[in-house]
């Protein structure tokens, strides 16, 4: 995620890769736990193929006017609501950070940029940034009605490179910084071997995913 630089340095009393990996390892494992159990209790629920939809609130449709059900609904659309916010926003500090690099300009020289209508063009670029997300997203949702080919593209493509590529990389890069590095130590080994297998899920995945969705 965006905000583990700013965990890792948040750790007490002094970060270190010992305790980011531990952390790691749990999260990660806390995960894969909770997307497990909701794939086998879906499986078990709703079977495979044509019985079992694009996703939960498809088949949990029919049976919308259970109080439980229609709670779990409730819960759904509020989650959606707020974490959308969460993934809006590195998006849009990412674009308006890239247009501040292009135009060479630091993150405290707004005040000497030219000013439009009372606000700077470096402001006027974050909100064009912040809207231009918002409007692909929104694009996104209505040229692509079926909602598990961009689940089945996002999954082999950002989550085996957030989970899998980009974390062995930063351990790699932190690894080498410390005196007595060797590339055969078993920290190294371990993330060299999580990488290749993040490559080929994000190699494969990508694949996969893009061609199912031209063969539909």
């Amino acid at each position: 995620q965006f905000n583990v630089p700013q965990l890792t340095g948040e750790l007490t009393p002094q970060p270190s890769v010992r305790k980011m990996t531990v952390i790691s390892l749990i999260t990660v494992t806390l995960c894969f736990a909770l997307f497990g159990g909701v794939s086998i209790f879906g499986v078990l629920a709703f079977g495979l193929g044509e019985s079992q939809r694009d996703s939960l609130v498809l088949d949990l449709a029919p049976a919308r006017g259970n109080p439980l059900v229609l709670a779990s609904l409730v819960s759904v659309m509020f989650s959606v609501l707020t974490c959308f916010q969460f993934h809006v926003y590195p998006i849009r500090q990412f674009a308006a950070w890239a247009i501040r690099k292009a135009r060479g300009r630091g993150p405290d020289d707004e005040k000497s940029d030219i000013a439009y209508f009372g606000r700077s063009l470096t402001r006027w670029f974050d909100i064009a940034s912040a809207l231009a997300s918002v409007a692909i997203i929104i694009l996104i949702a209505v040229v692509v009605s079926s909602l598990k080919t961009i689940l089945d593209f996002i999954g082999a493509f950002a989550s085996a490179y957030i989970s899998y590529v980009v974390p062995p990389l930063w351990v790699i890069q932190i690894l080498r910084r410390q005196k007595g590095f060797a590339w055969h130590s078993a920290e190294a080994l371990g993330c060299l071997a999580l990488f290749s297998l993040g490559a080929f899920f994000f190699v494969f995945g990508t694949y996969s995913a893009v061609r199912d969705a031209f063969a539909r």
